[in-house]
């Protein structure tokens, strides 16, 4: 039992608050691997990282300090909706069909993305149509700076290209993007003429990953490359380590029609519950593997 007298064990019981909270965090707010490849991260340029994860080759692990982070941002999106309603906007955060997030999705169900909504600016603005919503948060740094001075495109290439996906699908225009600092809460907001041309190669892009049955090319042989070194799949890729055993990671199984997986093994559709677990006849899908 700690002694709270004592210095020694109030720094002990301190440590062990915060680690708690750390275990906590990591346990309460990791969302594992998604069920389909994410519109999200398609403006990644390796293929082959893209291919990996799609398979959950490997979970990728975060602290609980950058899960908070992820919290922060995902907090901020009341903030930014009660910032547009409060000067007449119309937000609409779910999709009236189906009373849930906006959504988009091709690739047999095995790819798509939510919004973070849809507006509707009053008519002083002189903007007819609905645009898509998309909120972000960011440290103090040239990232954010960047994102004042020039186009989306340049300086957050990897969110216009999601913003691109969700205007062709839905045949928007137009994205609001709201920026927030989460040092100094100052706000950066830009009105994005979305490319659909590039949203369809992105879809394209993301329906041959997925349909592929070998990994894609490396983005570089070398795995000094910047891009491979902070890479999640980096050993899997250039040293052939050992993929995570679960059937979407294995040679026998296969994408199919509603996002199901169909093993050939067992020539059977996977149970959803079963697909993070595998089979004794697991053999790795890496191409090295």
């Amino acid at each position: 039992m700690l002694n709270l007298s004592l210095a020694p064990d109030r720094e002990a019981l301190e440590k062990l608050i915060k680690d708690d909270i750390e275990t906590w965090c990591e346990k309460e707010y990791s969302q594992g691997h998604r069920d389909h490849l994410g519109a999200s991260l398609m403006g990644d340029q390796c293929s082959r990282k893209l291919w990996y994860n799609f398979h959950w080759c490997k979970a990728e692990k975060f602290s609980g300090r950058m899960l908070r982070l992820f919290q922060v941002g995902h907090k901020a999106e009341e903030r930014f909706v009660t910032y547009l309603r409060g000067i007449g906007f119309e937000v609409f955060e779910r999709d009236p069909e189906t009373n849930k997030q906006f959504r988009i999705s091709g690739a047999n169900g095995h790819y798509g993305g939510s919004l973070d909504g849809q507006c509707k600016a009053p008519a002083r603005y002189n903007i007819s149509e609905n645009m898509i919503l998309e909120f972000k948060t960011n440290g103090t740094g040239a990232g954010f700076k960047n994102v004042e001075k020039n186009d989306l495109s340049k300086s957050k290439p990897t969110h216009f290209a999601q913003m691109s996906q969700y205007g062709f699908k839905l045949k928007l225009q137009y994205g609001l993007y709201l920026i927030e600092n989460k040092n100094d809460s100052d706000l950066i907001v830009k009105v994005v003429k979305l490319d659909w041309e590039l949203g369809q190669y992105l879809e394209n892009k993301a329906t041959n990953i997925i349909s592929s049955k070998f990994a894609p090319a490396k983005i570089s042989e070398n795995p000094s490359y910047q891009d491979c070194q902070w890479c999640s799949y980096s050993d899997i890729c250039h040293n052939n380590a050992p993929v995570e055993i679960n059937c979407r990671s294995c040679k026998h199984c296969e994408p199919v029609e509603a996002g199901e997986w169909k093993c050939h093994r067992w020539n059977n559709i996977v149970p959803k519950n079963f697909l993070k677990v595998g089979c004794k006849e697991h053999q790795s899908i890496n191409v090295n593997g």
